[in-house]
């Protein structure tokens, strides 16, 4: 007998299976699962993961997986033992759960299974994630985890707050990146550019023409956030001030650490633009 938990706020329309887990969802109408999943009033039931053996531990993982996913904060219920609630979920948990409202991270990163060319792209990020999430030695060597984790807390704040973003975001991947490069002395700005770089990002330590690719940049913003709780940052580039706006380069920032974590992962759906954390069209 299987164990089966809800999910609510993930949207899928096709069953699957991923990391020894099966999706059920609770309607194939695209349309009707995109409006209960992207909904920020409330959190409604949209399907069902199931096993022979479930744990909190990895429901915790798949919480957090899922919600990476949507950019959306996603629950997953506690479990039952009745294969019945696979395929009528709704006689066995609540249509919404109490919880708030929730806070768009921007939109949802990984392409939606209702559409090709990506119908497998959701599939293949779960299965990927929850393996790597597992991977004690893996995490305990990069700090992944930490990475992975911080990313999705951005935007589960039920009211952002762009220093607490900034130090999320930065934290984790600094970590990330003198982990993975073997780094604990140089300037942060150092393994940062070359791990991104190894990743195939064009990025730069410091780049007076294209700041939003300067590691500097986001840097300077985090200094400033928690040292003068300032949200800018003047510096001097070629005689000149300028400021740098930590408000308008947050979307930069965040896309760019939830793009390191899918090449962290080996993702890769080959229909996502991995400049997108510039140009923001994040297929292609």
């Amino acid at each position: 007998m299987p164990q089966v938990a809800a999910i609510y706020g993930f949207e899928f329309t096709l069953s699957f299976q991923a990391a020894g887990l099966t999706f059920t969802p609770a309607s194939e109408d695209s349309t009707k699962a995109k409006h209960l999943a992207r909904s920020l009033g409330a959190y409604n039931l949209t399907g069902t993961v199931s096993a022979p053996n479930l744990n909190r531990e990895r429901l915790y993982h798949l919480e957090a997986v899922l919600s990476f996913i949507e950019h959306l904060d996603v629950r997953v219920s506690e479990m039952v033992t009745d294969d019945a609630a696979i395929t009528t979920p709704h006689d066995f948990f609540e249509s919404t759960v109490a919880g708030g409202s929730r806070n768009s991270g921007g939109g949802a990163v990984v392409g939606r299974d209702a559409f090709n060319p990506w119908r497998t792209s959701r599939q293949q990020f779960i299965e990927l994630a929850l393996v790597k999430l597992a991977d004690e030695e893996f995490c305990r060597k990069t700090k992944f985890n930490a990475l992975f984790f911080k990313a999705v807390e951005t935007f589960r704040q039920r009211r952002p707050f762009l220093d607490i973003s900034y130090f999320l975001l930065m934290s984790g991947l600094e970590a990330f990146a003198r982990s993975s490069m073997n780094d604990y002395t140089s300037k942060a700005s150092v393994p940062i550019t070359q791990l991104l770089s190894g990743y195939g990002f064009r990025v730069y330590e410091d780049h007076p023409g294209e700041l939003a690719r300067a590691m500097t940049t986001y840097l300077h913003i985090r200094n400033a956030l928690f040292h003068q709780g300032e949200y800018s940052k003047t510096i001097m580039i070629n005689s000149d001030q300028v400021t740098l706006d930590g408000s308008a380069h947050l979307y930069n920032l965040s896309m760019l650490v939830s793009l390191t974590c899918m090449k962290a992962i080996g993702f890769d759906d080959g229909h996502t633009n991995w400049d997108c954390w510039i140009d923001r069209q994040l297929h292609c």
